[in-house]
């Protein structure tokens, strides 16, 4: 995917926000995790940061690839969920891992109403 400034119509999005809100705590977790689960963390921010680019594109309304933004919204989501749980207990905010489960909960269920994917799937 070319590299674009996301436009305020998507900067202001709610899935674009929350994308970027747990993009953010992963950084942060990657910063206090010790040196033997860097590599962890840094998945887990890769894969919030694939997921926020994704999110640009499923929420832009002139771009060609929504239903596959979304579907790759969903593989990243799942991808930084997996990887964030064993690390939990790292973070510095005690309210982190919360939120970042808060925020990947809206993000798939965005992700999964806008390809029409049932909430048991």
């Amino acid at each position: 995917m070319p590299k674009i400034s996301p436009r305020g119509e998507v900067t202001s999005h709610p899935v674009y926000q929350a994308a970027m809100a747990a993009q953010h705590i992963a950084y942060q977790l990657m910063r206090e995790v010790p040196a033997d689960r860097k590599a962890d963390a840094a998945r887990v921010h890769q894969a919030c940061v694939h997921m926020t680019t994704y999110a640009v594109y499923a929420v832009d309304p002139d771009s060609r690839s929504r239903e596959a933004s979304w579907k790759g919204v969903l593989e990243d989501a799942a991808t930084a969920r997996d990887g964030f749980a064993p690390l939990t207990e790292f973070a510095a905010d005690a309210k982190d891992p919360e939120t970042f489960v808060t925020l990947l909960d809206q993000i798939e269920k965005a992700a999964r109403e806008a390809l029409g994917i049932s909430a048991a799937a």
